[in-house]
């Protein structure tokens, strides 16, 4: 069997690069149908899009780029249907720009329809998805597209649907006498279709209202009453038939096809800005350096700071925050906390006042970050995408697996030191803030690492972002011996995972698997030497 895929396309080509991921190695041809005009409204400027496509296929040389005139999406498909059939392809695929698949998925399609050659049509249920928080309708939309196709066996007759009582043979298409349809479902549990057509920006949607092929049936103001103010509690928010869309809920960021991931890192790298948390406590030195060194060596992304005063009265703190701080070059917010809520606490305040967007950087006050450290991080959150936390480097022995020239490319390791950490907003949305009952700090790290992994997500070391510190600054500033604290701390750690095993192990049967429960350690075996 052979599989090709067509992609119809006018000016948008979003998405295109990371639909095509999916599908790698493992289709015999796609092909790229550009229309010279819109499906619906006035002609747009699609040079972009053309020139975009000249250089896919330029790289591949079994993709194909057709540029024609059509005045319908229904006839531009048939075309690729035709040509299909001249060129040999068995199966047709129906693909948009915006919708992306798992490898596997694609995979296992490909599978199911080898082992269903009776069937002339394929459709698949899909999760759409809604503005750039990528936000998924549920529940899941009634509507099962038509996603591969028989060439030999189909024509359509509307853009996602059309008849299989037809034969192809030379340049006809011949009328059977069989007018049953004949279509299956690939069932959920095989693969599902990541549906980005909502998930656009406000400058798309106006296009969307004006070229789509849908354009004409959308609700007359419904870009104004329902997409500019749409907030996660608004029901009914379909353009057409809004009762089809019932509400809009965060979606877990972890069920992303790898190539999605990547690319709403990268989008929210160049588009969102992060907030850099710093905790003051009678620092008020330490805190002028860090500040310093963050407007100088920190470019290439936008960022808020966001200082938080942890109840300092030692020293001049308070009154140069409120009245003598410079001016930066990038915003800054001020947390003033009347007693000292200790690490995590003072973490969680500055998480509160930050946009509900944007990702976190805690940086502790004692820290001196080098030219490139943020941009470095990102670098290294954007390419790995499971990735939720990402430690730099540091110069100091007690940084451990965190020590300069230990490593030469980005690693995963087993939890990162909070002295200077990027956190995904997708990992807080998922796991929560800081534990606070660790009071001053000290193992709120690990505990956040350990929920992190718990939850799916990796602990990345950036091997190219150095921040130098010297550990327990603040500490000894305040006559405090970390020493002390930290055994405490440790304990509560322990205790708190122990439980959670604990309960866990109530609910699921650990030695239900033997093979699981032998390789863990859980069930030890008695074998005669």
């Amino acid at each position: 069997m052979r599989f090709g895929a067509c992609y119809c396309l006018y000016d948008d080509h979003e998405y295109l690069e990371v639909s095509l991921a999916s599908l790698k190695n493992q289709l015999d041809k796609v092909l790229f149908l550009i229309s010279d005009i819109p499906w619906n409204g006035a002609i747009k400027n699609n040079s972009k899009t053309i020139e975009f496509v000249k250089k896919l296929c330029s790289k591949n040389k079994n993709f194909e780029l057709i540029q024609g005139h059509w005045t319908n999406e229904i006839d531009q498909r048939n075309f690729g249907l035709k040509l299909f059939y001249d060129q040999g392809i068995d199966y047709y695929f129906v693909i948009d720009n915006d919708e992306v698949y798992h490898d596997f998925h694609f995979n296992n399609i490909k599978e199911f329809i080898k082992n269903n050659p009776q069937i002339a049509a394929f459709h698949i249920e899909w999760n759409t998805y809604w503005s750039k928080k990528y936000y998924v309708i549920q529940p899941r939309e009634y509507y099962q597209p038509v996603i591969a196709v028989k060439v030999s066996s189909f024509s359509f007759t509307k853009i996602r649907h059309g008849v299989t009582s037809i034969t192809r043979s030379g340049g006809y298409v011949f009328q059977t006498k069989e007018d049953k349809y004949n279509g299956a479902l690939i069932p959920p549990n095989v693969a599902i279709c990541f549906h980005l057509s909502y998930a656009r920006d406000n400058e798309f949607m106006k296009r969307k209202l004006e070229t789509n092929s849908h354009a004409p049936e959308f609700i007359r103001n419904w870009y104004e009453n329902v997409w500019l103010k749409w907030q996660p509690t608004m029901k009914n928010i379909h353009p057409v038939t809004p009762q089809q869309y019932n509400q809009a809920i965060r979606e877990n960021f972890l069920v992303f096809p790898p190539a999605l991931k990547t690319f709403i890192k990268k989008e929210r790298f160049e588009t969102q800005p992060c907030s850099i948390i710093i905790l003051n406590w009678n620092s008020l030195e330490l805190l002028k350096r860090c500040l310093d060194l963050v407007s100088k060596n920190t470019g290439g992304k936008k960022f808020e700071v966001i200082i938080v005063d942890n109840g300092s009265i030692k020293d001049e703190s308070v009154d140069y925050l409120k009245n003598k701080m410079p001016t930066y070059d990038f915003p800054v917010k001020i947390v003033y906390n009347k007693t000292n809520l200790g690490f995590p606490g003072g973490v969680n305040a500055g998480i509160l006042v930050a946009d509900p967007m944007n990702d976190i950087v805690l940086l502790n006050v004692d820290a001196e970050v080098q030219p490139r450290w943020l941009r470095e991080m990102y670098g290294t959150m954007i390419n790995h995408p499971n990735c939720g936390l990402v430690g730099s480097l540091g110069n100091n022995v007690q940084s451990g697996w965190q020590r300069e020239g230990l490593i030469e490319e980005d690693a995963i390791v087993p939890n990162i030191h909070f002295y200077c950490v990027l956190i995904s907003r997708d990992l807080i949305d998922k796991i929560g803030v800081l534990d606070v009952r660790y009071n001053l700090g000290g193992y709120d790290d690990d505990d956040f690492g350990t929920r992190a992994k718990l939850a799916g997500y990796e602990c990345w070391l950036s091997a190219k972002a150095l921040v130098k510190h010297e550990p327990h600054q603040v500490f000894k500033l305040n006559d405090l011996d970390y020493y002390k604290i930290d055994p405490i701390n440790r304990e509560q750690f322990f205790q708190k995972f122990y439980t959670v095993l604990f309960h866990y192990a109530q609910v699921y049967d650990l030695y239900g698997k033997e093979d699981m429960a032998i390789k863990l350690g859980l069930k030890i075996e008695n074998r005669k030497e």
